[in-house]
């Protein structure tokens, strides 16, 4: 395979071998890099672009929902909200402080539409003692955790998200993304995922 110049004697023979060789490790080196850097597995879920402040069951409560871009079905979906608060201490700094947020329900089966992930704010939670005008005006954020099982990759994946608290949209309320066709069928409608209206007539 060398053409019409070859190598000739031991040292040109092993020069050519150890290149030879060098270029096939090479190869495999780069396409290993490749391959593991596309085919890594990533979640594909969509997070609603507003965080909500409203009423719900008798109680103040934070939400915001994800949905699926994928076809595949999640498994087995679990999050995990937690709250970055900056507050000053005595000396006039900001300390950051972090609470696990109780949620209304943390885990589900698996996910065919929307899910709207909800913390109530009861006595036990870090916003209780903020009022609607309050609580926009703190220095926080929602750091949010998602895993589940894809199918489609055959493993858990992981996402993660987050939410500055100064943004959340105070008495709103999230329009149902789905309806149900003629024939009983529901439809996931992907253009009112993110739509919100008033809940103050």
């Amino acid at each position: 395979g060398y053409g019409a110049m070859n190598p000739h004697g031991i040292a040109s023979g092993l020069v050519s071998s150890i290149e030879a060789f060098l270029g096939l490790m090479l190869f495999a080196f780069i396409t290993g890099l490749i391959y593991g850097r596309f085919s890594k597995p990533k979640a594909a879920i969509r997070f609603s672009k507003k965080i909500l402040f409203n009423d719900f069951n008798n109680s103040k409560t934070l939400m915001f929902r994800i949905v699926n871009n994928r076809k595949s079905t999640m498994i087995n979906p679990k999050v995990s909200v937690t709250l970055a608060l900056s507050k000053k201490n005595r000396d006039g700094d900001y300390v950051n402080d972090f609470y696990a947020l109780n949620l209304e329900r943390e885990y589900i089966n698996y996910l065919p539409t929307t899910w709207t992930i909800v913390h109530q704010i009861e006595k036990e939670s870090p916003l209780f003692q903020y009022s609607k005008e309050e609580l926009i005006k703190q220095h926080g954020e929602l750091l949010i955790m998602i895993s589940y099982y894809d199918e489609s990759f055959n493993q858990e994946v992981h996402q993660m998200h987050s939410y500055i608290l100064n943004k959340v949209m105070i008495d709103y309320k999230f329009v149902k993304a789905y309806y149900y066709n003629d024939k009983g069928k529901m439809v996931l409608d992907h253009n009112l995922f993110d739509h919100i209206e008033s809940i103050i007539s």
